[in-house]
């Protein structure tokens, strides 16, 4: 029905009901801030793609990609232009709101005179009360009066705010296009053909990426679902029985655990197990694309992370359901979706390539799922503390055996521990070198107990040489691992907090408790 006819106790109940211009107001800052980060996001890609072409890359194939990434900085710049409007006109609807609201009547005094009305109707034995029925009677109809001229302003000012933005639609559709203007101005078949006799060269592989790439890009914007499935298709393993929850994992390259989970609406995708940082990390296309995006709601906050220094990318964290299969689903908890990456330097652009799912690509994972208490980010929280109790308390990583696995929950009680120590995944440790090392550790190191470091780092101070025997012992003394420096593990020397890497994993199980809340602890088993 239309507020035209609505009496002026529908009317103003309406306006002064409800949350008022507060999320208005709220969206406004929003779209305010994805606009500056989107902004300083396609600035910085510019810059360091242009560099790229301009120094280190030429070519038919620095061409293609230099056009590509142009329209892809086109689209940052526009996406930016848009979301700034937004925030606008969203400021432009609540001050219209709050107009509004001080125009229309109070639903007291629209009260007050009903009350009256009745009362005097009810006295009105003689007649002696005409005058001031028919004086209530008028000041109800200037209510009603001014309450529809409030509504016809209010909704005339939205509707003209509302004109003037620009529809997001539109620039969805739009997209398909602009990825086969990419490919058909640079075709990517040119730049392969160009590249035949290169073909066992490292670039095949990143040139091959972005032309699936750009193929799939315009149903994995939309819907989180690619065109050309790049293999088969990942399923959930997750299991409940009784009080254990488990779900399998899969070591890539031997080293690197991946756990298969599904984000909100998104695919199962493989995640990687990282007690090297916080929160989880997933693109937007594995979040169900941008349709999948919407459905979560409103997002939380922005921000831009970065990775090893490799990769920086632009973030809203929504709150979403991480679901590991068999019924092991967490409730609605933060996670950061990456909306648009850039390598941090030229270097990581040749080495990493310029896409969030190029730099992690190696690693075989679509995501990051960061597990550790004390890493400090870039997530806001651990994904895992929101599945139900007990499952909540902290996840044991089992690389061990022909069969690697997480467990949710409580500590093991079928394993034995052999050290626990505070700190997860910063913590201390003690190293040994040479054969009076193994014996009796010289120092005392500051380490990141990570899971998803690779080969790890080795102290610099140490002035280990290749062939020495390295040996890593918890605080209590127990050895977690040893190993022959550039002989059977290569950790990379570094002035830098120790990275352990993926060693002490494969040598044992290793429970990492959320509790304390912030630091966590870290206990081996054997």
């Amino acid at each position: 029905m239309s507020f035209l006819v609505l009496p002026p106790e529908i009317n103003s109940m309406l306006m002064y009901a409800g949350a008022g211009s507060a999320p208005m107001l709220a969206a406004a800052t929003a779209w305010d801030g994805l606009a500056a980060e989107l902004g300083a996001a396609a600035q910085s890609f510019s810059s360091i793609t242009s560099g790229l072409a301009g120094e280190a890359w030429r070519g038919t194939a620095s061409t293609a990609m230099l056009s590509t990434a142009a329209r892809y900085t086109g689209v940052l710049s526009a996406a930016a232009t848009q979301a700034q409007s937004a925030a606008a006109q969203a400021q432009t609807i609540a001050s219209a709101f709050e107009s509004a609201v001080v125009a229309t009547v109070h639903p007291a005094l629209v009260s007050a005179n009903r009350n009256e009305l009745v009362q005097l109707v009810v006295s009105n034995l003689f007649g002696q009360n005409a005058p001031a029925i028919a004086a209530a009677e008028s000041d109800y109809e200037q209510m009603w009066a001014r309450d529809v001229v409030a509504m016809v302003d209010y909704h005339g000012g939205v509707a003209a705010a509302a004109a003037q933005l620009s529809s997001w639609s539109a620039a969805v559709q739009g997209l398909p296009a602009q990825a086969s203007g990419a490919t058909s101005a640079n075709p990517v078949g040119t730049v392969m053909s160009s590249l035949n006799s290169a073909a066992s060269g490292p670039g095949l592989g990143t040139l091959e990426h972005y032309a699936i790439a750009a193929i799939n890009g315009p149903t994995e914007f939309l819907f989180g679902r690619p065109l050309i499935s790049a293999g088969p298709a990942v399923g959930l393993g997750g299991a409940v029985n009784g009080g254990t929850a488990t779900a399998p994992l899969t070591l890539y390259g031997g080293a690197e655990p991946l756990v298969n989970a599904s984000v909100g609406g998104g695919a199962p995708v493989p995640l990687l197990v990282d007690t090297g940082s916080t929160g989880l990390v997933i693109p937007f296309q594995n979040a169900g694309g941008l349709l999948g995006t919407l459905q979560l709601g409103l997002p939380t906050g922005f921000g831009i992370g970065g990775y090893s220094g490799g990769i920086n990318y632009l973030y809203a964290t929504y709150n979403a359901p991480v679901n590991f299969g068999g019924g092991l689903v967490t409730s609605r908890t933060p996670v950061d979706i990456e909306l648009f990456a850039w390598p941090a330097s030229i270097s990581a652009a040749m080495n990493h390539g310029l896409t969030f799912q190029s730099y992690f690509a190696p690693d075989g994972a679509s995501g990051v799922l960061g597990v550790g208490p004390n890493a400090g980010g870039p997530g806001p929280s651990i994904a895992t503390q929101a599945l139900p109790a007990p499952y909540n308390s902290g996840l044991l990583i089992n690389e061990t055996g022909q069969h690697p696995y997480l467990q949710f929950g409580p500590p093991p009680t079928n394993l034995n521990p052999i050290a626990t120590f505070a700190g997860s995944p910063i913590a201390t440790l003690e190293i040994g070198t040479g054969p009076l090392g193994a014996i009796f550790p010289q120092y005392s190191v500051n380490a990141v107990i990570d899971s998803g470091g690779v080969s790890g780092t080795i102290p610099t101070g140490l002035n280990a040489v290749p062939g020495e025997l390295i040996s890593v012992f918890a605080p209590n003394g127990a050895l977690l691992y040893s190993y022959i420096y550039d002989g059977t593990y290569f950790p990379t020397p570094s002035p830098y907090i120790m990275n352990t890497g993926a060693l002490p994993f494969l040598a044992h199980p290793v429970y990492v408790s959320y509790s304390p809340s912030g630091v966590g602890t870290t206990t081996f088993y054997q």
